[in-house]
């Protein structure tokens, strides 16, 4: 991690090369980003209200509103939106998009680390996992093990190729609230096996915000020879990342999540060994290209370019905000949440305390009230926007804590609880 120093030069040094990389003299929103950018050089502790005030300021969400489900969809900040919309509008002119790979790739290695050769951009995180199921050489009798906290994105794509190819689905079981980084890996590590050829877990669990230790695992599957593919569709944008150090062989990823990027951008970076052997799923022109590298897997046809304009402005304005100053404010709005949650009574937190073990996502129960009533409830009562983990019939509330969040929302929210705890809450409309 930089000390605030040397992250503070590193923004600076970031800043003016900005509008030369953009190529600003033409567009208008990299000029709108860097007049931001230099607003916010000074200041961003995690409890400088004033500062993150003006961060709240970028964004279109309603003030009435409370939005806590940024681990389903980030709303993009205005500046994105515009991106999105002036380079549409190009198209519709019939002048080129204006996004040039290199930049892209560029920009996401300057924000997550990794080499900007490895950067493939999908959709989302459920069509980079694909990419990966599909484009390894899997066969029948090899082993993926995978756990029983994986989002259907990723873990269908391993359960199709299984179905496929007559391989077989391990499913390791992980503590909902595990006292160490230990025992996640030892519970992972219980089901491999000499017939293990993939393992396939999160770096965040979507199921209550847990952060895996990816590193050990990649140092475990290395020497076995096993290849490592990481769901990361949470940490960019909510921790600060360095692929390079994180490891493994894939690790995919959706930036309209915490990077707050336009819905449809996904990343997938590729480890050096398999850029030039994963067989492409989508075939076109330079597939088989293998001096291409990667990028044969970004040969995807006509798309919408404009969502690549749109991620390349969420990526300079993370970049402007500062990943260390983000992380901060996550963190401590999360600790926030979770302190007042554990004073309510009836409810139990299931995300872990550990502070190494969680990020910007807390998941819990309330005795006595099903989660979707609650839901229903904040929804009617409070404007408030939530997630429930149906999935796997755990049945918990999760919370997700970004940069426009304030604390007022938290308190309100807070407040909500503490009443429905106590009172109960109605049966949502419509409930059988």
């Amino acid at each position: 991690m930089e000390d605030g120093a040397s992250a503070e030069t590193r923004r600076r040094i970031d800043r003016r090369g900005f509008l030369t990389v953009l190529g600003g003299a033409t567009l208008a929103w990299p000029r709108a980003l860097e007049g931001l950018a230099r607003r916010l050089e000074v200041g961003g502790a995690a409890d400088d209200e004033p500062f993150w005030a003006v961060v709240r300021d970028q964004f279109l969400i309603p003030d009435d509103r409370i939005y806590l489900n940024n681990g389903t969809l980030g709303p993009p900040p205005a500046v994105v939106v515009d991106a999105v919309a002036e380079h549409a509008r190009r198209v519709a002119r019939t002048y080129p998009p204006g996004v040039a790979w290199g930049d892209l790739k560029a920009a996401t290695a300057a924000l997550i680390g990794g080499e900007p050769e490895g950067f493939v951009f999908p959709r989302n995180t459920t069509e980079a996992v694909s990419f990966v199921a599909n484009g390894l050489d899997i066969e029948g009798g090899d082993e993926i093990v995978t756990t029983d906290h994986e989002h259907i994105g990723g873990l269908e794509p391993w359960r199709m190729v299984c179905a496929r190819r007559g391989a077989a689905l391990r499913v390791a079981r992980l503590p909902p609230t595990p006292s160490s980084p230990g025992d996640l890996v030892e519970s992972i590590w219980g089901s491999v096996s000499p017939a293990t050829t993939v393992v396939a877990v999160s770096h965040v669990t979507f199921t209550t915000g847990t952060v895996l230790p990816i590193a050990e695992l990649a140092a475990r599957c290395a020497a076995r020879g096993i290849v490592l593919a990481v769901d990361g569709a949470h940490p960019p944008g909510m921790l600060q990342l360095d692929l390079a150090l994180v490891g493994g062989d894939f690790y995919a990823s959706s930036p309209h999540k915490w990077l707050l990027a336009p819905q449809g951008t996904g990343l997938l970076y590729l480890a050096p060994r398999w850029r030039d052997v994963l067989w492409p799923t989508v075939a076109s022109g330079g597939w088989d290209d293998r001096t291409l590298g990667a990028q044969r897997l970004n040969h995807l046809g006509t798309f919408d370019e404009s969502r690549l304009a749109g991620l390349m402005a969420a990526l300079e304005f993370m970049r402007a905000l500062g990943p260390d100053r983000v992380e901060a404010r996550v963190r401590h709005l999360r600790r926030t949440l979770r302190a007042g949650l554990d004073e309510i009574p009836r409810v139990r937190v299931v995300t872990a305390a550990d502070e190494g073990l969680a990020a910007g996502m807390v998941s819990f129960t309330v005795e006595g009230i099903d989660p979707l009533d609650l839901q229903a409830h904040l929804s009617r009562t409070g404007n408030v926007r939530t997630r429930v983990i149906s999935e796997y019939g755990y049945g918990y509330m999760r919370l997700s804590t970004h940069v426009y969040n304030r604390p007022s929302d938290i308190d309100q929210v807070l407040g909500l609880l503490d009443d429905a705890a106590r009172t109960g809450v109605p049966s949502r409309p419509g409930k059988g």
